[in-house]
């Protein structure tokens, strides 16, 4: 896997401002910190150290405490004090939750509110790199459509070669990867649907 490469200033703000948005769900929700790692289907150690600011959390990561605290990623990325519009149209400010250091990015353009989780995302991968991702819920669906180069899926053991114009639905409750082959960077669009986790 590509290791991740934000910017050091932004990695660190968006840390320290996930840090205080987890801790403040987890309060309104009575939650222990036992309840919320046991509900995200994370380690404990991975919450705390979410909380004090201490961990990178990966795109994974971050659908599974939103699930967990029954809200969207947007929802937990947001700023607490924003209001939801009541309006039929509403803009969305994309934001790039994944780089590396040649030039991938993952670019979350717009998500719905509410604990079932409906994304959609734009991917650039450039070639020679693979994004590997853990479990999300059980469950979540994921619809893939290549714009422009070579990608291969990877779901378990079953992996898929898609080219600009293909398309693929995926069950992503098993660790999967995403990577780009040949001599271009690989474009996609990604819609996710990730419902609300267990409360068992």
């Amino acid at each position: 896997m590509t290791t991740a490469a934000m910017p050091e200033n932004i990695e660190r703000e968006l840390g320290d401002a996930l840090a205080k948005r987890i801790r403040a769900l987890r309060g309104a929700r009575q939650f222990t910190l036992d309840a919320l790692a046991q509900r995200a289907g994370l380690s404990k150690g991975t919450v705390v150290a979410l909380e004090q600011g201490k961990a990178n959390p990966s795109i994974g990561v971050l659908c599974r405490l939103a699930a967990a605290l029954s809200l969207s990623v947007t929802d937990l990325l947001a700023d607490p004090t924003s209001e939801v519009s009541e309006e039929p149209i509403e803009r969305t400010t994309p934001v790039i939750l994944w780089s590396s250091a040649a030039g991938s990015t993952a670019r979350l353009e717009a998500a719905l509110t509410g604990a079932t989780m409906f994304e959609l995302w734009s991917w650039t991968l450039v070639p020679g790199e693979t994004f590997e991702a853990g479990a999300h819920s059980p469950g979540t669906r994921e619809l893939v459509s290549v714009s422009r180069g070579r990608l291969v899926v990877t779901v378990g053991h079953q992996s898929i070669s898609l080219d600009a114009g293909g398309a693929i639905r995926l069950l992503t409750d098993s660790p999967h990867s995403y990577a780009c082959i040949g001599d271009e960077p690989v474009e996609f669009s990604m819609a996710v649907l990730e419902r609300e986790l267990s409360r068992s």
